[in-house]
């Protein structure tokens, strides 16, 4: 018999190694840009032959979400937020839809400074 359930899946969205300056590249909309472009910004995360399934960037200032870890040596923090998450659509080419999401995320500091972003990732 096969049961189906709301399954929770979190996806640490970046490698053990990332720094506070790969975080603000990765997870941070740039604020220059006004509208959301997913496959220009993937392309930037992507680099060369590779296609990331998803990616989180959160759209506040650096400066805010520096001063959330300010006095964290290793701690994580839950921050609400706006975010774009760009969702890949199909594989060759890379292409992606963005999708707007309000709420709490997981962020990972180290030393006062954000490195990781948690996903969270709901399937039902």
């Amino acid at each position: 018999m096969r049961v189906q359930s709301a399954c929770l899946l979190l996806l640490c969205a970046a490698a053990l190694s990332q720094t506070y300056n790969d975080f603000e590249w990765k997870h941070i909309f740039p604020e220059k840009s006004s509208k959301v472009n997913c496959d220009i910004m993937m392309k930037n995360i992507n680099g060369n032959n590779k296609c990331k399934e998803i990616n989180s960037f959160i759209k506040a200032r650096v400066e805010e979400i520096v001063k959330l870890c300010k006095d964290k040596k290793n701690d994580y923090i839950t921050h609400k937020c706006h975010s774009i998450d760009c969702k890949r659509i199909s594989q060759k080419p890379c292409t992606y839809k963005a999708v707007g999401f309000t709420g709490k995320k997981k962020i990972k500091c180290e030393n006062g400074l954000p490195v990781h972003l948690i996903i969270t990732i709901i399937i039902l």
